[in-house]
């Protein structure tokens, strides 16, 4: 990213994985990411399977106009197939449809996306009591347009990703898929 500060994820390689790794790893634990690497895991989904490297500023222009910097989209990897990322865009659309991401739902867009609700770290241990709520998704499912992630640090007193993070995220993709709609920007 074009800003200081983004963080490593991380995923033990799997020959340090423990008899219990194999369980922990699929539900998010002993693994570490930042809201801007599940936004572009989310993104690569959406966007048939090829991850972007992620910007924040589009240009830097001087007092005349004249550009100075200029973030351009950069292909990373292709990270899947275009057929495993319609099956996972319909996956997640049943997450959104019929499952706990009821709350991101759109009227008239199809939404895909997953909830997540993470224990967080308190001296050492995974905390009973304090977690992150996560929601992870995109939209329209057939002809993504936006992806986002939103994530809550020790929400209370509801701290599920369902109940909490996908809400937001559903006002803030409707309202920018306004946006973009108003701006002849939506194709």
């Amino acid at each position: 990213i074009d800003l200081p500060g983004e963080a490593m994820g991380y995923l033990k390689p799997v020959r340090l994985w423990s008899k219990t790794s194999i369980g922990a790893v699929p539900i998010g634990q002993e693994v570490t990411v930042t809201a801007l690497q599940l936004a572009g895991a989310i993104a690569a989904i959406a966007n048939n399977g090829i991850y972007m490297r992620p910007y924040v500023v589009r240009y830097v222009h001087d007092a005349k106009n004249q550009i100075l910097k200029e973030g351009k989209p950069v292909i990373l990897d292709k990270i899947m197939t275009q057929r495993t990322s319609l099956r996972l865009r319909s996956i997640l659309q049943g997450a959104v449809d019929n499952g706990t991401g009821k709350k991101a739902r759109i009227p008239g867009v199809t939404v895909g996306g997953k909830t997540g609700t993470a224990q967080k770290v308190v001296a050492g241990a995974y905390s009973h009591a304090h977690f992150y709520a996560t929601f992870a998704g995109f939209a329209p499912v057939g002809r993504p347009r936006l992806a986002a992630v939103v994530v809550f640090d020790d929400p209370h007193p509801a701290y599920y990703g369902g109940s909490v993070a996908a809400p937001v995220f559903q006002e803030v993709v409707a309202n920018a898929l306004k946006y973009l709609n108003a701006r002849g920007m939506s194709k």
